[in-house]
This record gives C-alpha cells, structure tokens and sequence, in this order.
C-alpha cells in the first residue's frame, strides 16, 4: 500500500538536523551589492548539500510536470530552503547568482546519478556508510545495507510512479530505498541526496536499464 507522504512528516524528520547544523556552510556566495527586501538586508549565500526531504520540497513546486520554467523554481525553491532566505529574496538575485547557486546544489545529485551509458550495478548487495550518523527515530544510522528488490517492493515503486508527476517519481525512490533497507522513512528523508541518489540508482537498475534523474537535478 502506497502512502504520500505529509509536508509535516517531511518537516518533523528533518527539524532536529537542520537545528543542529553548521550556517556557515562548505560553499559561501558573498554579493557584490546587499539585496534589500521588506527591510532586511542580505549579503551572503550559506550553501550545502541537500537533504533528501529538501529535494523532495522542491520537487513538489514543478507541480504535474517537469518544464524549463517549474524545473527552475524548483532549483531555486531549493536554494532558498538550504540558503535559508525567503523565496522572494532568491527570486531579485542577478540571474549569474542565481546559475551559481543552483549548481552548487544540484551537482550533488547529478554526480551521484548513473551515467546513461552506464550499466547499473546489480551486485548482490551495496553498502553505504555516514559519517556523521543519521539520528532519526532514536536510533543512529551508520550504514545502509541494499539488495536487489523483491516483487512487491518494486510493484509500490511502480504505483507511485504512476501518478505521473517529479514528486511522485522521487517520493517512489524514497518508498523503495525505505522498504529495502528497513531504515525509517525520517532516515531516508535525512540522507545527503548524493548517498540517497546512489542507493536509488542501485535498485532500481534491477528493473530500469536507464539512468534514474531526481527531479531537480536536471539543469535549466
């Protein structure tokens, strides 16, 4: 049985970890002009790699369907979210920041993704180790164990999928990499989005022959 999941879900897994980390962030954008909105002056962009539940937000902004115009807002939707600026903020920047920005976040993703030439790998198992640890649900979570999918796992993925939209699509990967490895759902939305990307791609070159691309990976 499929279940969507609740932007209070996606919330709640992610509070704890976003309160814990680090602002100054790997990747600084200083602006050569403070940008002004509603009073309050900004001057500097925080980045880092994206959470699972951030894509997954992001993704929900490109609505039924993927086009230059929603893959953008997504990009930068997920700009704002990591950068922790209003929307509207992200929105008066000079578009070369913007270009900058977007692919910072998103080349975590698309690295991680399968080339499509690229055979997938179906060894018996795949292992993926965090450091730091995935604290979710009162456990921590040092290594995910993988193998190839049983027929119902890839069936849910597949009704999922079904609904047709880039939420859908990357909310199916998340069902899938949560029933194999039997990690929470809070888990899965906390993994970095490359160590998720690489489990995604795992499991499902057991069934997809061709590369798998998150939602908001794909570059305008």
């Amino acid at each position: 049985m499929t279940r969507n999941l609740t932007d209070e879900e996606v919330l709640a897994a992610v509070s704890l970890q976003d309160e814990a980390r680090d602002e100054s962030g790997p990747e600084l954008i200083i602006l050569d002009k403070p940008l002004e909105w509603k009073g309050e002056q900004f001057t500097e962009l925080h980045l880092r790699e994206p959470l699972t539940a951030q894509v997954l937000f992001a993704s929900k902004v490109m609505g039924k369907r993927a086009t230059v115009v929603t893959v953008r807002d997504a990009q930068l939707d997920l700009v704002a979210r990591i950068a922790r600026w209003p929307a509207a903020a992200i929105g008066l920047l000079p578009v070369s920041v913007q270009d900058r920005a977007i692919l910072y976040v998103t080349e975590f993703e698309a690295n991680a993704r399968r080339p499509m030439d690229e055979t997938p790998d179906r060894t018996p198992e795949l292992r993926l180790t965090f450091d730091p640890a995935i604290e979710a649900v009162g456990r921590s979570h040092v290594e995910m164990t993988l193998r190839e999918p049983v027929g119902v796992q890839r069936r849910r993925y597949e009704v999922t999928c079904e609904r047709g939209t880039p939420e859908a699509a990357l909310q199916a990967e998340i069902n899938l990499v949560g029933d194999v490895s039997e990690w929470s759902m809070a888990a899965v939305l906390k993994m970095p989005i490359s160590k998720f990307a690489r489990a995604a791609d795992y499991l499902t070159g057991f069934f997809i022959p061709g590369p798998r691309t998150g939602p908001t990976s794909r570059q305008s």
